[in-house]
């Protein structure tokens, strides 16, 4: 019997000092310093919420970013809060019909694409998927959406430019020449250009003012390196 008594003894719970009593008083005082307390363990958190929760109701509005929360704590006691959660599509933001009238009045104004985001940020507003800004192709399909722009946005179109300066494509098209002949009179010399990024797109932009784009046009080009004839005609 004295076996099994001590036995019983040892299964049940230490008895706590004065001392350890009143620390978990002060802290039972101080849910966050308990929660944040080093002797919390990963186990712990959940059952101090079950102390203090008796439900949590979670309402999303619609299919848009904004959901309802609210905390009923035992007791009586509640909270409520609104959270913000990534959706896949901006259509579903909830201010969407503001965000495309807010895109609409700045095209009006004459804004580029790039700028229009750049606005758009500065002002607050916040694209879906997760993404923090708005960028020059977003903004561009946002004004495809609005019936606003029909040409695809490619990354010559919201590079900043110096005057006279064409990409490889527009100056083929300028000028009826393919563009690895230009790329070609560019490597060797003919042609002046430089190389940009444009999200993240590298970008090749060609110096021609009207007095190059007369000799280009008339086939009138001589090549600064001896491999190559001394005047293109193709």
């Amino acid at each position: 019997m004295r076996t099994d008594y001590e036995r019983f003894l040892t299964q049940q719970p230490a008895t706590l000092s004065a001392e350890e009593r009143a620390a978990i008083q002060r802290l039972a005082r101080d849910i966050p310093a308990l929660w944040q307390a080093p002797t919390t363990t990963a186990a712990d958190r959940p059952a101090i919420i079950r102390q203090l929760v008796e439900r949590v109701i979670v309402t999303v509005r619609g299919e848009s970013e904004q959901v309802d929360v609210q905390i009923h704590r035992l007791g009586g006691s509640g909270t409520q809060a609104t959270l913000i959660r990534p959706v896949a599509r901006l259509d579903q933001l909830s201010d969407y019909a503001q965000l495309m009238a807010r895109v609409a009045a700045l095209h009006a104004e004459g804004h580029a694409p790039l700028a229009i985001a750049h606005r758009l940020n500065a002002e607050g507003w916040r694209p879906a998927k997760r993404c923090e800004t708005f960028n020059g192709a977003m903004v561009g399909s946002l004004l495809m959406r609005l019936g606003l722009r029909s040409r695809r946005w490619t990354p010559a179109t919201e590079v900043v430019r110096e005057a006279d300066e064409w990409t490889l494509a527009e100056l083929s098209h300028r000028l009826d020449r393919p563009q690895p002949t230009l790329y070609r009179w560019l490597c060797r010399g003919v042609l002046q250009g430089r190389q940009v990024t444009q999200q993240g797109h590298p970008l090749w932009l060609i110096q021609a003012d009207a007095a190059t784009l007369e000799p280009l046009q008339a086939g009138r080009v001589v090549v600064r390196n001896a491999q190559w004839p001394a005047t293109i005609a193709s």
